[in-house]
């Protein structure tokens, strides 16, 4: 579905953050994206989502034509959520998820908003305003939004961050279930969001990417772990 070739990134000139990554993400497949603090997981999400201008490519491939990060076609089938988002602050749940769907241009699934809304216990916070919701609630706010979306690649930067534990283990069944719609990608540094949620995993470290190992495969996580540190 994606395949990225040779990126780099930089906030400083020739102080490479990401340093010839390649990445290859298949349909209907959830990759974990692991990495120390500092590595440039946030970084490598921003500029897979056309927010981080410094940066160079080889080649970039979506549906198996050669596209860039800042194409229409690639950002209408494709959304992120942070790990913090300052903005929508004075926004009520509706008001964004409506203003979401106009900009993607969809239409939302009512069954599937209902089941994201009861399963993130969230359904009393729908007309509160997002600043004044508490920090796992603001994760919900952006996440139930995203999965509503139903895009061909789901960016997710620390999902499970301000989670309380029903909704870590609800979000864990919706990882699984969303393959149905598309593929996700998620920056964690929480191994159980990895071995709960991922079919395969790979390692950011010294701004160059790993292969992607199984998830399945126990013996090949713990290589990783332990090269990671």
């Amino acid at each position: 579905m994606i395949n990225i070739k040779n990126l780099k990134a930089w906030y400083t000139t020739n102080q490479l953050i990401l340093n010839g990554v390649n990445l290859n993400i298949t349909d209907n497949t959830i990759i974990g994206l692991i990495g120390l603090n500092g590595a440039g997981k946030t970084t490598m999400i921003k500029t897979i989502c056309g927010i981080h201008e410094k940066y160079s490519i080889d080649k970039l491939i979506f549906n198996e034509r050669e596209a860039t990060f800042t194409d229409d076609n690639f950002k209408l089938n494709r959304v992120a959520v942070f790990s913090e988002n300052d903005a929508f602050d004075y926004w009520t749940f509706n008001e964004f998820l409506n203003f979401m769907m106009k900009s993607y241009n969809c239409q939302c699934d009512k069954d599937y908003l209902k089941y994201l809304i009861d399963g993130f216990n969230f359904r009393q916070y729908l007309n509160y305003k997002k600043k004044d919701l508490s920090l796992g609630n603001k994760k919900k706010f952006f996440l139930i939004t995203a999965f509503c979306l139903k895009r061909q690649l789901l960016i997710l930067d620390e999902p499970i961050d301000g989670l309380d534990f029903e909704s870590t283990q609800f979000i864990y069944k919706v990882f699984k279930e969303y393959k149905q719609y598309g593929s996700i990608l998620m920056a964690t540094h929480i191994l159980e969001s990895i071995t709960s949620g991922c079919d395969k995993i790979t390692v950011l470290k010294n701004g160059i990417l790993s292969e992607l190992y199984d998830v399945a495969n126990e013996e090949n996580v713990k290589i990783l772990l332990g090269d990671l540190l």
